[in-house]
């Protein structure tokens, strides 16, 4: 199993190992990438790094998964909807349609995006971004989505106490989602309710 097209459009590397890889602008124009979920996004770039060590050639199925420490699993859906840019004996991967058809990603990709509503205002408002990546995850298993209206109206309070913006005690951006912090009562004299757990 190959890239498409590798030697069209990334040079010939013999003299040292290939650090990096060419990416096009035309991508931003290619319907089959608009049409990608972010997971797909991510592997197909993942997969092209990987290709470059071996001149196009990717490894087995699971030497891939280990390399980008996903699932056997994973990394066999990911390569049937990367089918536009993958090709196996000079003939293209079996399109992705035999396992998840075009809508049922899409509808993955809407709820996926309806979870993560509220997060652009939350990760810019909250002041410590400490433990963000935790929090982005957490912010779809707590379905913070759901409780935009009250976390707003909780941060905009405690912006303007003398908690958060004096003594600068704000818990991390990860506890205050995984603590669900937006339901707790407002004592902003109180030291030990805001501690900020690690």
């Amino acid at each position: 199993m190959k890239i498409r097209n590798w030697s069209k459009f990334q040079p010939p590397m013999k003299d040292r190992n290939v650090i990096w890889i060419k990416v096009y602008r035309q991508i931003l124009e290619d319907y089959e990438w608009h049409n990608l979920n972010s997971d797909s996004k991510a592997t197909l770039l993942e997969l092209l790094l990987l290709a470059s060590e071996n001149n196009g050639e990717l490894p087995e199925v699971h030497k891939i998964a280990f390399r980008l420490r996903k699932t056997d699993d994973f990394i066999k859906k990911q390569i049937s909807l990367l089918s536009h840019w993958l090709q196996d004996d000079n003939n293209l991967i079996t399109t992705c349609e035999q396992n998840v058809s075009l809508e049922e990603s899409r509808e993955r990709e809407e709820k996926n995006t309806q979870s993560m509503e509220g997060w652009d205002y939350f990760y810019k408002t909250y002041p410590n971004k400490k433990g963000v990546t935790s929090a982005e995850k957490k912010w779809v298993t707590k379905k913070c989505a759901k409780h935009i209206d009250k976390i707003k109206k909780h941060l905009n309070y405690m912006m303007e106490t003398e908690q958060w913006k004096v003594r600068k005690k704000i818990p991390y951006m990860s506890t205050y989602v995984n603590q669900e912090r937006w339901n707790d009562p407002i004592e902003d004299d109180e030291d030990k309710f805001w501690e900020t757990a690690k």
